[in-house]
């Protein structure tokens, strides 16, 4: 194995865990924070990043190698959806979330 396929399978695996991760959360997280925030809608991000890791796997399993199935325009378009979903939709939608963070204050109230 060369160093380009080394680094081909590295990408690889880590834009398809981003893609992975960004679905699960979108799972995860209420219908009504999207509404909340006036995002698109739930099912709108499921199907994209669904379709998004699934096109990545798809074609992995099409060429037969792993190693490529992170470049194309398809694979960078998915990358580039679930980083927004990321970065930009997942931070507003998780106040709705109705969990707290681990570690933080009970209420506003704590003194710490």
């Amino acid at each position: 194995m060369t160093v380009v396929t080394l680094v081909n399978v590295a990408l690889s695996i880590a834009t398809l865990a981003i893609k992975v991760g960004a679905f699960g959360d979108a799972v995860i997280r209420p219908a009504a924070g999207f509404k909340a925030v006036d995002k698109m809608p739930k099912a709108f991000w499921l199907v994209v990043l669904g379709l998004s890791a699934a096109a990545q796997v798809a074609t992995a399993l099409a060429a037969g190698d792993f190693s490529l199935s992170w470049n194309g325009l398809v694979g960078l378009i998915g990358i580039i959806v679930a980083l927004i979903y990321l970065f930009a939709i997942r931070p507003q939608v998780i106040q709705y979330s109705g969990r707290r963070r681990r570690g933080g204050p009970r209420s506003s109230g704590d003194s710490w």
